[in-house]
């Protein structure tokens, strides 16, 4: 039964795409991961569906022409590579759509402002009007450490909610969250893949494992916190193998890796107890104003 998704329920989606699989070697983009990504988005949007895609490895894609010679940088080499590569990032995805795409480049203090908020929000909802593809990443080169999000898993998630979306697609270099490492090979007790995970809470966080890329931000935590806030948010959240392919299992409606879905009938079903509660309140009142006539 946790193989099955029904891919068909939902129109407006948001993928996320890392740095392991933009910039697989950590030095330049790469066609490897990315071609395959960007057919699998326009057969989405062939199904009618909006598609908004949040992409990382501009600092990877920048290293090349700075060449830095040391493998810890400071925050102003970080911003400098981020600048270099950000436009080679938007020119490699244009490399695979016959339609344009578009660079939009956010802040944590973008979305957090409710005037700079709502014009991002009519810009993509443009975007989409006219049919060309938006591209998003964190505005590395002005954001300053204590206004940004730090990692794209949760600059997506946020996106997700400004635009209304219903599903987040966090394409990855594992299949999924796991009960282990699987980076750690184990003849006795090989981590198992969690195929379904109905609520995310103390102990499912804890199973958050840190990333094995050198320059990628995130890790496994940081997707278990986007799909956190995308729950709070009545969105669902899939977790899968971008270098496997395997979100072309969505086109079949097979789960391709970790399903994490909202709390949209946990909330359904707290309202309606309300509104059923409310409705028992009014008839003991009417009974009782009914007794004293």
């Amino acid at each position: 039964m946790m193989d099955c998704f029904n891919f068909n329920h939902y129109n407006n989606i948001v993928i996320k795409v890392g740095s392991a699989l933009v910039a697989p070697d950590g030095y330049c983009c790469s066609t490897e991961y990315c071609l395959p990504l960007a057919n699998f988005i326009k057969k989405c949007r062939q199904l009618g569906k909006t598609v908004t895609l949040v992409s990382s490895g501009a600092v990877a894609a920048g290293f090349n022409t700075l060449k830095p010679n040391h493998a810890s940088l400071s925050l102003d080499e970080k911003q400098a590579l981020a600048a270099i590569g950000q436009s080679k990032v938007i020119n490699h995805w244009q490399r695979f759509f016959d339609n344009h795409v578009a660079q939009v480049l956010l802040t944590a203090a973008d979305i957090s402002n409710s005037t700079r908020s709502n014009n991002a929000k009519r810009t993509l909802q443009t975007l989409h009007q006219h049919h060309v593809l938006p591209i998003i990443n964190e505005n590395d080169t002005v954001a300053i450490e204590e206004l940004k999000f730090g990692d794209n898993d949760n600059l997506a998630a946020r996106v997700a909610k400004l635009i209304g979306a219903e599903l987040l697609i966090i394409c990855s270099d594992v299949d999924g969250v796991y009960d282990g490492d699987p980076h750690k090979n184990s003849r006795n007790t090989p981590a198992k893949l969690i195929r379904h995970i109905p609520q995310l809470d103390d102990d499912t966080m804890l199973l958050a494992q840190p990333s094995h890329n050198p320059k990628a931000t995130g890790g496994m935590k940081t997707k278990l916190e986007a799909a956190k806030f995308a729950s709070q948010s009545l969105i669902d959240t899939i977790i899968c193998n971008g270098k496997t392919e395997s979100y072309l299992k969505l086109l079949t409606n097979n789960n391709p890796g970790t399903w994490i879905p909202s709390n949209k009938a946990l909330r359904v079903n707290k309202h309606t107890r309300i509104r059923i509660s409310n409705a028992w309140h009014k008839l003991l009142l009417l009974l009782i104003i009914f007794k004293k006539m």
